[in-house]
């Protein structure tokens, strides 16, 4: 899944924190993870990462936008003047988890996972 990271908006606000993903191609965005992290260096980041939000099975197209907000909501959707769609997400935290300047988003791709049942 190709996608870039557009942005953190109001970072700190618990009713408007959010992460705003553009999908630049056609696919289901079910393979990715968004979290919490620190920044380090320029384009680097902590291993420690926080509030990890496994975004559910959706079919997407390029331009669509993903909003996944860090506040409680429903799943929902909507339809923009462009013709995209914009597909909104709720991790359901209490507190905003972006107050200190470091803090950032950071999405994995997770395309192949394995797991193991436990007996």
């Amino acid at each position: 899944m190709k996608f870039k990271i557009n942005g953190l908006r109001e970072p700190g606000n618990l009713e408007k924190e959010r992460a705003v993903i553009e999908i630049l191609e056609d696919g289901n965005i079910g393979t990715l993870i968004v979290a919490s992290t620190r920044q380090q260096d320029e384009g680097s980041v902590s291993s420690e990462i926080k509030n990890s939000y496994w975004i559910p099975d959706q079919d997407v197209q390029k331009g669509d936008l993903i909003i996944i907000y860090t506040k409680a909501g429903k799943k929902n959707n909507r339809v923009t003047p462009t013709n995209s769609t914009s597909y909104f997400f709720y991790i359901g935290l209490e507190a905003p988890q972006y107050n200190e300047a470091d803090e950032t988003v950071v999405v994995f791709d997770i395309s192949d996972w394995k797991s193991l049942r436990r007996n």
